[in-house]
């Protein structure tokens, strides 16, 4: 008698399958989310030190005019003023995971102004500012009178 092979899988070793991909899709899925929020948290802090910069250099190369941004932490916005008012925003369109929002402003109000004098300084001459993201992730932007600015994280 000879013996008939059959090959392929049976259901339960499908089934074991299924349930192992399964399983690494949920962890990887936590891990993703957790990336996107700190990625948006990363971007965000560096647009606005930026657009920081951006200010200071416009200050710098035209004498005459006092630029400013304006924070509002209630709308979780900031306005440059200058030639052009831009309005941006720290959260992204969709709200959820990686929303970032301005924790902190210097001076602890809901509103604060940073102005550019002429040669690139700062009036206040100092101060922190700190976004946010619902996975309690930092970032510091810190400032100075000369107008440079530093970047600090904290990842959770």
């Amino acid at each position: 008698m000879q013996r008939k092979t059959v090959s392929g899988f049976s259901l339960v070793e499908l089934m074991i399958v299924i349930a192992l991909i399964g399983i690494l899709a949920s962890i990887s899925s936590y891990a993703w989310l957790r990336y996107v929020s700190n990625a948006n948290l990363r971007s965000a802090a560096r647009d606005l030190a930026s657009d920081i910069n951006a200010m200071k250099s416009m200050a710098v190369s035209k004498a005459d005019t006092t630029y400013t941004i304006d924070f509002d932490k209630t709308s979780n916005i900031y306005t440059m003023n200058g030639t052009t008012v831009q309005i941006k925003s720290l959260a992204p369109t969709e709200q959820g995971h990686g929303s970032t929002y301005i924790f902190s402003l210097p001076g602890g109000g809901a509103t604060y102004t940073l102005t550019f004098l002429t040669r690139g300084t700062l009036s206040p001459p100092s101060g922190t500012i700190e976004l946010r993201n619902n996975r309690a992730s930092w970032s510091r932007i810190t400032f100075n009178t000369t107008g440079k600015t530093y970047v600090t994280f904290g990842m959770q």
